[in-house]
Protein backbone atom coordinates (compact mmCIF):
# COMPACT_ATOMS: atom_id res chain seq x y z
CA UNK A 1 0.00 0.00 0.00
CA UNK A 2 1.35 3.42 -0.96
CA UNK A 3 1.14 6.02 1.79
CA UNK A 4 -0.22 9.36 0.61
CA UNK A 5 2.13 12.20 1.51
CA UNK A 6 0.59 15.51 2.48
CA UNK A 7 2.35 18.21 0.46
CA UNK A 8 0.27 21.10 1.80
CA UNK A 9 2.14 23.53 4.07
CA UNK A 10 2.20 22.78 7.77
CA UNK A 11 0.11 25.03 10.01
CA UNK A 12 1.99 26.29 13.06
CA UNK A 13 -0.49 26.52 15.93
CA UNK A 14 -0.14 29.45 18.31
CA UNK A 15 -1.39 29.39 21.90
CA UNK A 16 -4.53 31.45 21.42
CA UNK A 17 -6.07 29.14 18.82
CA UNK A 18 -5.40 26.08 20.99
CA UNK A 19 -6.86 27.90 24.00
CA UNK A 20 -9.98 28.93 22.04
CA UNK A 21 -10.62 25.34 20.93
CA UNK A 22 -9.98 24.09 24.48
CA UNK A 23 -12.37 26.65 25.99
CA UNK A 24 -15.06 25.56 23.53
CA UNK A 25 -14.42 21.90 24.35
CA UNK A 26 -13.64 21.21 20.68
CA UNK A 27 -9.86 20.75 20.83
CA UNK A 28 -10.07 17.15 19.61
CA UNK A 29 -11.59 18.38 16.34
CA UNK A 30 -8.55 20.40 15.24
CA UNK A 31 -6.80 17.50 13.46
CA UNK A 32 -10.03 16.68 11.60
CA UNK A 33 -10.27 20.20 10.15
CA UNK A 34 -6.83 20.21 8.50
CA UNK A 35 -5.72 16.57 8.73
CA UNK A 36 -2.00 16.05 9.15
CA UNK A 37 -1.12 19.74 8.86
CA UNK A 38 -1.11 21.18 12.38
CA UNK A 39 2.12 21.23 14.38
CA UNK A 40 3.15 22.98 17.59
CA UNK A 41 6.59 24.51 18.00
CA UNK A 42 8.27 23.61 21.29
CA UNK A 43 8.41 27.33 22.13
CA UNK A 44 4.60 27.50 21.83
CA UNK A 45 4.28 24.38 24.01
CA UNK A 46 6.51 26.04 26.63
CA UNK A 47 4.24 29.09 26.58
CA UNK A 48 1.20 26.83 27.03
CA UNK A 49 2.91 25.07 29.94
CA UNK A 50 3.00 28.37 31.85
CA UNK A 51 -0.82 28.33 32.00
CA UNK A 52 -1.06 26.31 35.21
CA UNK A 53 -4.86 26.34 35.49
CA UNK A 54 -5.35 24.60 32.14
CA UNK A 55 -2.16 22.56 31.85
CA UNK A 56 -3.91 19.17 32.19
CA UNK A 57 -6.43 20.02 29.44
CA UNK A 58 -3.65 21.29 27.19
CA UNK A 59 -1.41 18.26 27.80
CA UNK A 60 -4.38 15.98 27.11
CA UNK A 61 -5.05 17.94 23.91
CA UNK A 62 -1.53 17.25 22.64
CA UNK A 63 -1.65 13.59 23.72
CA UNK A 64 -5.08 12.79 22.28
CA UNK A 65 -4.89 14.73 19.02
CA UNK A 66 -1.41 13.42 18.20
CA UNK A 67 -0.49 16.89 16.95
CA UNK A 68 3.29 16.84 16.83
CA UNK A 69 5.37 19.17 18.98
CA UNK A 70 8.41 20.03 16.89
CA UNK A 71 11.72 21.62 17.90
CA UNK A 72 12.37 25.25 17.01
CA UNK A 73 14.81 25.24 14.07
CA UNK A 74 18.46 26.11 14.66
CA UNK A 75 18.92 27.90 11.31
CA UNK A 76 20.74 31.15 11.96
CA UNK A 77 18.32 33.37 10.01
CA UNK A 78 15.30 31.94 11.86
CA UNK A 79 16.97 32.36 15.26
CA UNK A 80 17.96 35.96 14.44
CA UNK A 81 14.44 36.75 13.18
CA UNK A 82 12.90 35.19 16.30
CA UNK A 83 15.14 37.26 18.59
CA UNK A 84 14.14 40.43 16.73
CA UNK A 85 10.41 39.64 16.87
CA UNK A 86 10.53 38.60 20.52
CA UNK A 87 11.35 42.18 21.53
CA UNK A 88 7.82 43.28 20.55
CA UNK A 89 5.61 40.20 21.09
CA UNK A 90 5.15 36.89 22.86
CA UNK A 91 7.28 33.78 22.33
CA UNK A 92 4.58 31.89 20.44
CA UNK A 93 3.83 34.53 17.83
CA UNK A 94 7.52 35.37 17.40
CA UNK A 95 8.49 31.72 16.96
CA UNK A 96 5.68 30.95 14.52
CA UNK A 97 6.36 34.02 12.38
CA UNK A 98 10.14 33.53 12.29
CA UNK A 99 9.72 29.91 11.20
CA UNK A 100 6.94 30.64 8.68
CA UNK A 101 8.95 33.44 7.06
CA UNK A 102 11.67 30.99 6.05
CA UNK A 103 9.73 27.72 5.62
CA UNK A 104 6.54 28.95 3.91
CA UNK A 105 4.48 27.22 6.62
CA UNK A 106 1.16 28.80 7.59
CA UNK A 107 0.36 30.30 10.99
CA UNK A 108 -2.77 29.71 13.06
CA UNK A 109 -3.12 32.71 15.39
CA UNK A 110 -5.90 35.10 16.28
CA UNK A 111 -3.52 37.70 17.66
CA UNK A 112 -3.92 39.95 14.64
CA UNK A 113 -2.43 43.00 16.34
CA UNK A 114 0.89 41.16 16.54
CA UNK A 115 0.88 39.14 13.34
CA UNK A 116 -1.25 40.68 10.60
CA UNK A 117 1.01 43.38 9.15
CA UNK A 118 4.14 41.20 9.41
CA UNK A 119 2.44 38.25 7.72
CA UNK A 120 1.00 40.42 4.96
CA UNK A 121 4.37 42.10 4.38
CA UNK A 122 6.22 38.77 4.06
CA UNK A 123 3.40 36.91 2.29
CA UNK A 124 2.79 34.49 5.16
CA UNK A 125 -0.61 32.81 5.14
CA UNK A 126 -2.34 33.07 8.52
CA UNK A 127 -5.55 31.57 9.80
CA UNK A 128 -7.50 32.85 12.79
CA UNK A 129 -9.65 30.71 15.06
CA UNK A 130 -12.66 31.96 13.06
CA UNK A 131 -11.04 30.92 9.76
CA UNK A 132 -10.45 27.43 11.14
CA UNK A 133 -14.00 27.32 12.49
CA UNK A 134 -15.36 28.36 9.09
CA UNK A 135 -13.35 25.57 7.46
CA UNK A 136 -14.84 23.11 9.97
CA UNK A 137 -18.31 24.35 9.03
CA UNK A 138 -17.69 24.19 5.27
CA UNK A 139 -16.31 20.64 5.55
CA UNK A 140 -19.13 19.40 7.77
CA UNK A 141 -16.88 18.80 10.79
CA UNK A 142 -19.14 21.14 12.79
CA UNK A 143 -22.72 22.17 12.08
CA UNK A 144 -23.85 25.79 12.00
CA UNK A 145 -25.36 25.40 15.48
CA UNK A 146 -22.15 23.82 16.82
CA UNK A 147 -20.07 26.68 15.38
CA UNK A 148 -22.39 29.26 16.94
CA UNK A 149 -22.17 27.45 20.29
CA UNK A 150 -18.36 27.43 19.94
CA UNK A 151 -18.31 31.21 19.39
CA UNK A 152 -20.66 31.85 22.31
CA UNK A 153 -18.69 29.54 24.62
CA UNK A 154 -15.31 31.10 23.82
CA UNK A 155 -16.63 34.64 24.24
CA UNK A 156 -18.31 33.71 27.55
CA UNK A 157 -14.91 32.60 28.88
CA UNK A 158 -13.29 36.00 28.35
CA UNK A 159 -11.60 35.27 25.04
CA UNK A 160 -11.85 37.57 22.05
CA UNK A 161 -12.63 36.33 18.59
CA UNK A 162 -13.95 39.06 16.28
CA UNK A 163 -15.98 42.00 17.57
CA UNK A 164 -19.51 42.09 16.21
CA UNK A 165 -19.45 38.49 14.97
CA UNK A 166 -21.67 36.13 16.94
CA UNK A 167 -22.46 33.44 14.35
CA UNK A 168 -20.57 31.47 11.75
CA UNK A 169 -22.90 32.80 9.04
CA UNK A 170 -22.01 36.40 9.98
CA UNK A 171 -18.33 35.51 9.68
CA UNK A 172 -18.86 33.71 6.37
CA UNK A 173 -20.62 36.80 4.98
CA UNK A 174 -17.80 39.06 6.22
CA UNK A 175 -15.16 36.86 4.57
CA UNK A 176 -17.05 36.60 1.29
CA UNK A 177 -17.48 40.36 0.86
Amino acid sequence: MVKKINTAPRILLDCDVIIHFTKAGQQLLLPKIYPGRFVILDKVKAELDKRKKSIVALDNFIEWTKIEVIPFPRDKEIVVEYAKLKTTMGDGEAACMAVAKYTKDYIASSNLMDIKSYCEYFGIVYLTTMDILLEAYKNGVLSEAECDTFIKEVKSKDSKLIDGIDTIKQYEQKVNK
